[in-house]
Formats: structure tokens, sequence, C-alpha cells
């Protein structure tokens, strides 16, 4: 197949790099098209008026791989519609450095790259999981993510959704077979601390999320918290993610 990988965490992630280098293994051709700098939430903003620069670059893994000044919509579109030289089989969007879970998939700017994809008619994933992630089952979870695209394409599943996935936090040989689940319920707890500048300008900085409630029982983030892969389809219109339960491939296929 010939896969597009796309991100919100720009070019240079590490985990980009593992998930090209695992679908190249898999004897898959690569095309990576990626945002020059760190553009997460981002949702689904695409560039309208401006020109959109683009630089060449490398990848290990990628047959041809290139930096967008722009969003994440922005690299995927151009990916698919100006830059591969071949038809594309699949997108994948990710590895973030994040869990995308909850309302957090409507901001976030690796679903939207893999959402505009899947508006266009292809396969569209978009795959995460947290920043301190040991690095054996992100190595794993690569992999994962491939032989999953491999089962997706050609898969019957809803008109123009996303296949979102997330792995949990634990050592590899503490993973839990994947579940199929629903979007945890409960929204962001932050909010903005006011400064003023040495200038006497006001200025506000974002605050972290604080998250005290007990996930959804049966979502995203409470199947994550057990040590589930978890799987979430994503469609404008909404699915019954019982229909697709027989979906994920198994760790060990």
């Amino acid at each position: 197949m010939h896969i597009l990988l796309v991100n919100d965490d720009g070019f240079d992630s590490d985990f980009l790099e593992v998930l090209c280098k695992a679908a190249s293994e898999r004897g898959h051709e690569v095309t990576v098209c990626a945002p020059d700098t760190q553009q997460s939430a981002k949702s689904h903003a695409f560039t309208l008026s401006v020109p959109l620069l683009v630089k060449k670059d490398a990848m290990e893994g990628a047959k041809r791989a290139y930096r967008v000044e722009g969003t994440p919509v922005d690299a995927c579109r151009l990916g698919f519609m100006a830059l591969a030289e071949e038809k594309i089989d699949l997108v994948i969007s990710g590895i973030n450095k994040g869990y995308n879970i909850g309302f957090a998939t409507f901001v976030s700017g690796t679903v939207g790259a893999a959402r505009e994809a899947a508006f266009q008619g292809y396969p569209a994933m978009a795959v995460s999981c947290e920043p301190g992630t040991p690095w054996d089952t992100v190595a794993f979870f690569a992999d994962y993510c491939i032989r999953t695209g491999e089962k997706l394409v050609g898969y019957n599943y809803p008109e123009f959704s996303v296949c979102n996935i997330n792995a949990p936090e634990v050592h590899v040989h503490d993973l839990l077979e994947p579940v199929v689940c629903g979007l945890n319920r409960h929204v962001y707890r932050d909010g903005y601390e006011q400064r003023v500048s040495p200038r006497g300008r006001t200025y506000f900085w974002l605050k972290d999320e604080e998250q005290d409630d007990a996930p959804t029982e049966g979502c995203d983030l409470y199947n994550l918290k057990k040590g589930h892969i978890t799987f979430t389809f994503l469609a404008p219109e909404g699915c019954e993610q019982s229909d697709y339960a027989d979906f994920p491939p198994a760790l060990q296929e």
C-alpha cells in the first residue's frame, strides 16, 4: 500500500518517525507530509488566504517527506492533492503525543487531519498515546497501527468516519486486548491566569487542564486506565460502536 503519514506535533516528532519506520518495515510505500512546527489543538483549520510554504526533507523509511508551514489539515490536503506522486491507499495521523479521547477529539489537530482525509474518501486513522509511554509500547503500537490500517482498507465502516486509536501508558507486556468504545463525557477543566507584562500590558496564560471527575464507565479513558488499547469510530452522524467490535486486530495477530 501507499500510506500518507501526517501529524500535528510537527515533522521532527520521534513518534512520527517510529510510525514511518514501522510502515516501511511492513513493505509499504510511505509519503510523510507534516507541519514544520507543533500545531496541536488546530482542529480542522486550514489556510485560505496565504501561500503554503513546503520544504522537501528526508525521514528514515519514507520514499518522500515534506515539511509544511501550515496546519495539520493543510499538510494532509497537500499530501493527497499535490505532493504524493502515486495514489494514496491509507492516511494515518500520528502517533500523537497525548491521548485523543473524549471531547479532545473535537479540537485535536491529529484527528482534524484524519477527518479531512476521511471527508475526501480515504481510509483514515488517528493514533495517539501519552508522551511518557514506555518506548517498547510506542514501538509495538506503531507496528500495531500499521497492521490495523491494513485491515481498515476495504473494511465496511461508516462513510466519512475516522478510526481513532489510543494506547495506554503501560509497558508492552502489560497491554490488554483492544476494545471498541465511546468517548469520555467529561469536558476540559482549565482556565487562564491573568498577568501583567514588564511594559504594563495585561495578558493571559492558559493553565494546565485539571480532571478530577472519574471517567465515564466503559468509555475510552476508562478502558485506557485499565490498560486496553481503545478504538472509537468518529463519524459525522455518529455510529454504534458495538457494530465494529469485531474490527480491531488482536495484539498478536
